[in-house]
């Protein structure tokens, strides 16, 4: 697992999925360190994270089902690299585009990326069109049947 870490490049993503992994950390501290340092985007991690305070201040994002504060030593094994996972139900390939906020996380197939986007880019806009009108006719349901969408 630490010489994936190590082979990682620039601006990907770590997913990391820990099979019963509520009350153990996946990562933590150091890894974020490494990951940190090699350049990677942030990581996502089925499963709990821990030393969260050193990790906000180095700035590392990491996306977890919870904090914990176990170590993940001799708590699984490492099943490989660069292979495809199912975190929370969603298949990850190498290669996919993850994305998180605040809001959560998404997983888009390679193949797809422009087709999502583009859908994304159109539900954005309405959206956020919809504030003024919302706030002008003081109505959920007329912005609503105005955009088609909710």
């Amino acid at each position: 697992m630490l010489a994936a870490i190590d082979e990682g490049s620039a601006d990907s993503v770590y997913v990391m999925v820990v099979e019963d992994g509520e009350d153990i950390a996946g990562m933590g501290g150091l890894m974020g360190t490494a990951m940190a340092a090699r350049g990677y985007a942030g990581a996502v991690i089925d499963g709990g994270v821990r030393d969260v305070a050193y990790l906000r201040k180095i700035g590392f994002p990491v996306y977890a089902t919870g904090i914990v504060p176990s170590t993940s030593v001799h708590h699984y094994r490492f099943g490989g690299s660069q292979i495809p996972v199912t975190c929370d139900g969603v298949t990850v390939n190498a290669g996919d585009i993850v994305a998180a906020d605040s809001d959560g996380v998404v997983v888009v197939p390679r193949a797809r990326a422009q087709e999502v986007l583009t859908l994304a880019q159109q539900m954005d806009f309405k959206e956020h069109s919809m504030y003024a009108v919302i706030e002008q006719m003081k109505s959920i349901v007329e912005a609503v049947k105005k955009f088609g969408r909710l």
